[in-house]
């Protein structure tokens, strides 16, 4: 009584994980790259925000694959921008 089934996504629903896992390795063997990402991810959120969005329009434009663009849009949230901060400090 009380307790709610646990909600889950939808069977279409993309898994991003292997992209942000994918993006996340890939930085620790780039420096540039993980300078890059670690400026990002210490940027206020707002700001991290407007700077995700910026790059996921152009990555579109320039017509890269969804996945590559689904490991950024990990991290515009504040909880998936500290997960990978804490992955990328460890």
């Amino acid at each position: 009584m009380g307790s709610k089934p646990a909600k889950r996504l939808p069977a279409s629903a993309p898994d991003h994980r292997d992209a942000i896992a994918t993006l996340l390795l890939v930085a620790r063997e780039d420096p540039a790259l993980r300078r890059q990402l670690l400026a990002l991810l210490h940027a206020p959120a707002l700001q991290r925000t407007s700077i995700l969005n910026t790059a996921l329009h152009e990555m579109e434009l320039r017509g890269e694959p969804a996945a590559a663009r689904a490991a950024f849009t990990v991290l515009a949230s504040d909880a998936g921008a500290a997960l990978a901060l804490r992955a990328l400090t460890a």
